[in-house]
């Protein structure tokens, strides 16, 4: 069975799933550090081919031909599971994993690889007091939609608009409760995976997206397009695609997805919506290429830009990838819902007051919670502390205990607030911020947060001798709150740029708590956040531009979309955020439609400094054309606006998660021409670049600002390009941890332990070697190599390490092999190889890897060797074989962007094979 490289989370286990693809949303009272998104997990038996040649051409069919053929020839077998034709010449198929590098040896593929599944992290508890209540959109008063809705001109009627995501639940009335009837808005759909599925059974298509179970996607269509005459989505009256490719629990094969996709195609659709994705993408996949191949056609292709604020640079969603799909980043706006409760006292003079706080929402599962005028009493213990880590003698029967955040688990508290006979428990947070709902399972104790400012007025009013009994009572209404300094990207909303240096995201729109439906089963409505959110709002807005006439095809509505935004600006510096968060910045609808100007670029791109690459070099200047629509001639004025600048490394390497702000670094660009005249028809080009010495003045920081086109006050619509680059050439990327974390090292499969050099392994049952390293940048192609050494190894100590972080299981540091490469390695045939690189093993190069994480599951990738190796059989046919006994190395080989860069290599300690196994390894 052949070894995969896998993450390996921080626990004692040796091969684990490979990280995860992510439907991205998340309860809006979570803690900043559960909106984190997982990655990819391979299905180890399935892969999509994409055969050479465009579907349905003469060259297509010629590449499903070969392809057969020399299966056939190579004696491989394997069974087809779906064909792909319109968007992509592709099929999944089914294949024992150790045919896989065979296949992939033939030649006659433009890729193989695996069929991988979305795992989404979605904290989707039901908002207290939301259940069956609509309220008004309030985020619409921040894009210009409220003032397109008061118009009632344009709102989406007879716009296709197709939604791949959990399904919907269509008999809520946001959707008029009907599906494929005559006038019904939910026109169009299918179900892809069925409720059952889990990952591991069969799918169950069948024609009915319900989705009664999951709620992301009746969410997602809410926003885009629910109606319920208080409650209002983008358009509210566009018709709707609902392709269903989540289970219950929310597993998804990206085949399914290109499926889906290629239906909505075929269904007509005109703008599709994607709030689905891994963290990160080098956008070679085989759905990458359908998702471009569908916005080339003509189709609004809208995606979620991911939440992996944390996690660092270069993870902007993998559906969102695409140079020609809308990545949109997720805005933190001044406006959302709140829970409260109403806490009342009376002075000493009979006066009563009755204060309105916010609070997070009641810890599952009291989804639904109310409390009536009960006495609250503070949890104090002998010597006046109120954290409630102990046990504690005081008796809180029938009484609200108000204790404070810190020194112990939230459950912690709560099972001391049982103990005690409280009937509910409320935590004041000790440090500044929004409340959020806290997550913990056990005991079952009705509880929230609230600030540490209310929290503290809390204590005053108990402590104080003119307050009589302080009583709380919680309902179920719902605040409009305003917070006027948070308005920017939202805390979790991913970075660019991608792994290619193109500029993602593009655009910004509301993602940060915003109110919508849920099916009907689960409440009917709640608030979310998550780039999810932010998605299906630019997808409405483009469904409102196509039914204002504008133009799909030329370009000239993403750009109309993207182009129109407004940057926004930290409130601490005075400095725009930097376009690799927020894109052009926060969308505006009134803005989009009045557009007549239409640049040539979605962003501008200065990749790297210096760099050896040519693909990858800072091209010194770069140029672009504006173009302008019939109408009157408008004189603008060009300026260039430096955004924040962002730190993605510490002086030893390490990667920072997430990045940081450096408002001392702002490279001034020049601009020419500094204006112009447009409108009428007309064209101008222009030439933006920066000074050498104003990029070198730091080092190793990605910087950023905005192309700005100013109209004259009240004449037009200001327009923005964004731009960005690293001021830095790749070379200087430090592709691998510092040694100081402990790795490269040599893995023992059977203890889970980094080992020293001299390690004998018998390739019995799990006695095989491996190795565990920590990516810390994108890295194109990863070459395995085994080199044999001359003379056996004596065992050498195992490494030591003191950093924390690493499980004590996997530890090390990197060491140099105990012996060089002094002879040429053999196969079991005794054929001589010419080099220790000619001897590979069965799965010789990882293509298009992402940096690791902080995320336990993406720590670092680890790999175990099955002991066999690919060689050149009777035919010239690929084999696999199992090595000859003997002394080795692994030999890693890093290409940081191309084939063309100068690799990175890395040696392994040298370790010995002494096979038990009947015939080798």
């Amino acid at each position: 069975m052949l070894a995969s490289l896998r993450h390996l989370p921080i626990r004692p286990a040796l091969l684990l799933a490979f990280g995860a693809l992510s439907v991205w949303a998340t309860n809006y009272a979570a803690e900043p550090l559960d909106l984190k998104a997982t990655s990819l997990v391979n299905m180890d038996d399935s892969y999509i081919v994409g055969y050479t040649g465009e579907p349905g051409t003469p060259e297509g069919v010629a590449g499903v031909q070969a392809f057969a053929a020399e299966m056939a020839k190579a004696q491989i077998p394997y069974t087809y599971i779906r064909n792909f034709t319109v968007l992509v010449n592709a099929a999944e198929i089914k294949m024992e994993p150790r045919y896989q590098p065979i296949a992939a040896s033939l030649g006659i593929m433009d890729t193989i690889h695996r069929v991988q599944h979305t795992i989404p992290q979605i904290l989707a508890q039901t908002a207290a007091g939301t259940e069956g209540k609509p309220l008004p959109f309030l985020q619409h008063k921040h894009t210009g939609v409220d003032q397109i809705h008061a118009e009632g001109k344009l709102t989406g009627e007879g716009i296709k608009v197709g939604i791949i995501d959990t399904g919907l639940d269509y008999r809520h009335p946001a959707f008029g409760n009907c599906f494929k009837t005559e006038g019904c808005r939910v026109a169009y759909g299918y179900d892809y995976a069925g409720d059952n599925y889990n990952g591991t059974n069969a799918l169950e298509p069948d024609d009915d997206p319900l989705d009664t179970c999951n709620g992301h996607g009746t969410h997602v269509a809410g926003i885009l397009a629910g109606d319920d005459g208080v409650f209002q989505g983008v358009a509210p009256k566009a018709i709707l695609g609902i392709y269903r490719v989540f289970g219950c629990e929310s597993w998804a094969p990206t085949a399914i997805i290109i499926q889906a996709l290629e239906q909505a195609f075929l269904d007509g659709m005109q703008v599709v919506n994607l709030s689905l994705g891994a963290d990160g993408s080098w956008g070679t996949s085989t759905v990458s290429i359908a998702l471009e191949r569908l916005a080339n056609k003509g189709v609004v292709v809208v995606s979620a830009a991911g939440n992996a604020y944390s996690s660092g640079l270069w993870l902007a969603g993998s559906m969102a990838v695409p140079p020609s799909v809308i990545a949109v980043a997720a805005a933190a706006l001044p406006e959302r819902y709140t829970p409260v409760m109403n806490v009342t006292y009376t002075a000493s003079n009979g006066t009563t007051t009755t204060v309105v706080m916010e609070r997070s929402a009641v810890q599952s599962p009291f989804t639904s919670y109310n409390l009536t005028s009960t006495a609250l009493v503070h949890g104090v213990n002998a010597t006046g502390g109120d954290l409630l880590c102990d046990p504690t003698a005081n008796s809180f029967i029938g009484k609200v205990v108000l204790v404070q955040r810190g020194g112990c688990s939230f459950s912690i508290k709560a099972a001391n607030a049982q103990a005690a006979g409280a009937v509910h428990l409320i935590v004041y947070d000790n440090s500044p911020g929004f409340p959020f709902q806290m997550d913990y399972a056990d005991p079952v104790f009705p509880s929230f947060l609230v600030s540490q400012t209310d929290g503290q007025r809390l204590v005053s009013l108990l402590s104080a001798s003119t307050t009589g009994e302080v009583m709380v009572t919680v309902g179920t209404d719902l605040y409009s709150t305003v917070y006027p300094e948070s308005s920017g990207p939202a805390e979790f909303t991913s970075w660019g740029p991608t792994p290619q240096t193109l500029l993602k995201p593009d655009v910004m729109a509301p993602g940060d708590n915003i109110y919508s439906t849920i099916p009907l089963s689960m409440g009917g409505y709640t608030q979310w956040s998550g780039t999810s959110m932010a998605s299906p709002y630019v997808a409405g807005v483009a469904a409102l531009l196509i039914q204002s006439g504008m133009n799909v095809s030329s370009g000239q509505l993403a750009s109309a979309l993207v182009h129109t935004a407004t940057p926004t600006t930290d409130a601490a510096t005075g400095q725009p955020f930097p376009p690799t968060l927020q894109g052009t910045g926060l969308l505006n609808v009134q803005n989009a439609l009045a557009a007549t100007l239409h640049p040539s670029v979605r962003s501008l791109s200065f990749k790297y400094l210096d760099d050896s690459i040519p693909e990858f070099k800072n091209p010194g200047s770069l140029n672009f054309t504006m173009t302008g629509a019939s109408g009157s001639a408008i004189d603008y004025q060009i300026n260039y606006v430096p955004a924040l600048s962002s730190a993605g490394f510490a002086p030893n390497g390490m990667v920072l998660h997430p990045p940081v702000s450096d408002a001392t670094f702002l490279p001034m660009a020049n601009v020419e021409p500094a204006q112009f005249t447009g409108g009428g028809g007309s064209n101008a080009n222009f030439c933006i670049s920066f000074s050498r010495q104003s990029l070198t003045t730091k080092s190793m920081l990605l910087y950023g600002g905005y192309i700005r086109i100013n109209a004259p006050a009240g004449s037009g619509v200001n327009y923005t390009i964004s731009v960005a680059g690293f001021n830095f050439p790749s070379s200087q990327l430090p592709v691998l941890s510092p040694p100081e974390e402990g790795l490269p090292c040599l893995v023992d499969s059977t203890s889970a332990q980094c080992v020293g050099a001299g390690k004998t392994f018998t390739m019995h049952n799990i006695s095989h070697p491996g190795f565990v390293f920590r990516l810390q940048t994108p890295v194109y192609r990863i070459l395995v190599r085994i080199g044999q050494v001359g003379g056996e190894i004596a065992p050498a100590p195992a490494p030591s390490n003191s950093t924390t972080g690493i499980s004590a299981s996997i530890t090390g540091t990197i060491s140099a092999p105990a012996s060089t490469v002094t002879s040429a390695p053999t196969d079991t045939s005794g054929t001589t190889l010419a080099s220790p690189e000619d001897l590979v093993i069965a799965e010789d190069s990882f293509d298009y890897m992402l940096p690791n994480t902080d995320i336990d599951a993406d720590y670092y990738y680890s790999y175990v060797w099955d002991g066999n190796i690919l060689t050149r059989g009777a035919g010239n046919t690929t084999q696999m074989v199992p090595i000859s006994n003997g002394n080795y190395v692994f030999k890693l080989i890093f290409y940081r962007m191309s084939m063309s860069d100068t690799p990175f290599t890395w040696t392994s300690p040298a370790f010995n094979i002494k096979s038990t196994v009947t015939g080798g390894p």
